[in-house]
């Protein structure tokens, strides 16, 4: 089913994309790029942009819309 006009997938990144700073598994990582094909995907935490593009490999380097860093949220 089409969404009826844009999407934006915004995902936590420890606790739901991977365990508590640990990098991402294979497995989400092929989940997720087959997802930005559909939908935009960005990504928010508490981490600063060093450690989230370390947890997060090849999707923390290309493939999603942003990456913001929520500090106490």
């Amino acid at each position: 089913v089409a969404a009826p006009g844009p999407v934006l997938c915004l995902l936590d990144v420890d606790g739901t994309l991977t365990t508590l700073q640990q990098k991402i598994t294979k497995e989400m990582d092929d989940f997720l790029q087959k997802l930005r094909q559909q939908i935009k995907i960005g990504v928010v935490g508490r981490l600063d942009f060093e450690q989230a593009q370390e947890q997060l490999g090849n999707l923390g380097r290309r493939g999603v819309l942003s990456l913001n860093s929520e500090m106490g949220c």
